[in-house]
């Protein structure tokens, strides 16, 4: 549905739009703008305003001739510093504004001024995970006009994963002193940027359009609760992950290839009698990735489907246990029993020593490292 420029938000919303550049105008443009490009998985039916996503990396992209760009959002998460949400302004591929939402409220917020006068390509990216909260899009205002949209890349890549590949923390980076106890700092959604993951990184470098279909907490098998119910399989088909009602149609994006990075929340159950990670049983993991990765084949006929090992799991700790080992094993010997040559085994090289980002994950700079290791095999298969 197409509106016209929504000259109704300032009133909406109680705003009213300056400028330090008196004698270049403001103009405010509705979510459902022709010339804006959207980009993963987003529900237009839930409100009239615009639509509402979830899932971090999910995107609006425009090409506009303005020297500012501000952001009109609904927050729909609770606040604090685990549920608020944040978004990336990124004119003509680099970050020039972080702006954080206001849970609760429709806002139009100050995005990114002073850009050089002349024609810019904009991404409006949610930077945070689906447990931050949903965000409804509304609109953006422009110091300047709206051109047409930037053409599609024609690769394209999705990362199926869980807080690794979703950028938890990545933008902390702490050092530790007691080894196996630091840094439990606990999920600050600050702290945490897609745009700094592997699967952007990839996106760049290759030249494609990325869909981050990740959810922290969960496994393959089983969650890092233990849970073997609403574990990622069991989430997959979702447009928003938390709604058992809400129903992606998997022909809006096809991609070449899939990187399956899962399996680091299966093997980290703690057993209560000593406090530790356990391992998952190989039969029900198998069993169970084997199935998803057929499932996928349904979904993407063509498309190659790398199960990757992440790098945050080593044979070190929890001690004689062989996780690290355990988890190549359980993956390698699963691909290699579904027979298929567009199916493929990867392993990171686990993360050595620090800097890390919130509780272990990689930090930015480790997500640059993944992304040129993975992205070597990518060449492999022909990209």
């Amino acid at each position: 549905m197409h509106r016209p420029p929504l000259a109704w938000l300032a009133l909406a919303l109680g705003l009213v739009l300056s400028s330090c550049e008196p004698f270049t105008a403001w103009y405010d443009y509705s979510a459902y703008e022709p010339q804006l490009q959207y980009s993963g998985r987003m529900d237009f039916t839930l409100s009239e305003e615009g639509p509402v996503w979830a899932f971090p990396g999910t995107s609006v992209r425009f090409r506009c001739n303005c020297t500012g760009v501000d952001v009109a959002f609904e927050d729909q998460g609770t606040g604090g510093p685990e549920h608020t949400n944040w978004v990336n302004v990124i004119v003509d591929g680099e970050t020039e504004a972080k702006v954080q939402l206001v849970p609760g409220k429709a806002q139009m917020l100050r995005g990114a001024r002073n850009l050089k006068a002349g024609e810019h390509t904009i991404e409006i990216v949610k930077r945070t995970e689906a447990y931050v909260g949903p965000v409804r899009f509304i609109g953006v205002g422009l110091q300047g006009i709206l051109l047409d949209p930037p053409p599609r890349p024609e690769r394209r890549l999705e990362i199926v994963g869980d807080s690794i590949s979703c950028g938890y923390g990545n933008e902390a980076s702490i050092n530790t002193s007691n080894k196996y106890t630091e840094p439990n700092t606990g999920f600050n959604s600050k702290n945490e940027d897609i745009s700094q993951a592997y699967g952007a990184f990839l996106g760049q470098r290759f030249n494609a359009e990325v869909m981050h279909s990740c959810i922290s907490g969960t496994g393959m098998y089983r969650n890092n609760t233990g849970a073997t119910e609403g574990t990622y399989p069991d989430r997959y088909g979702r447009i928003l992950p938390d709604d058992e009602a809400s129903s992606w149609d998997f022909s809006l994006f096809v991609p070449d290839i899939v990187i399956i990075n899962l399996g680091n929340n299966d093997f980290n159950v703690i057993n209560p009698e000593d406090n530790l990670p356990t391992a998952p049983e190989p039969g029900p993991f198998k069993e169970t990735y084997a199935k998803f990765v057929q499932r996928l084949r349904g979904y993407y006929p063509s498309a190659h489907i790398i199960c990757s090992v992440g790098p945050m799991m080593n044979d070190n700790y929890p001690k004689d246990r062989q996780h690290w080992t355990k988890m190549q094993k359980y993956t390698s010997d699963m691909v290699a029993s579904l027979g298929d040559p567009r199916v493929h085994y990867f392993a990171y090289t686990p993360i050595p020593t620090g800097p890390y980002g919130e509780d272990w994950h990689p930090t930015a700079d480790s997500h640059r490292a993944m992304a040129n290791e993975i992205g070597k095999f990518l060449q492999t298969l022909g990209w």
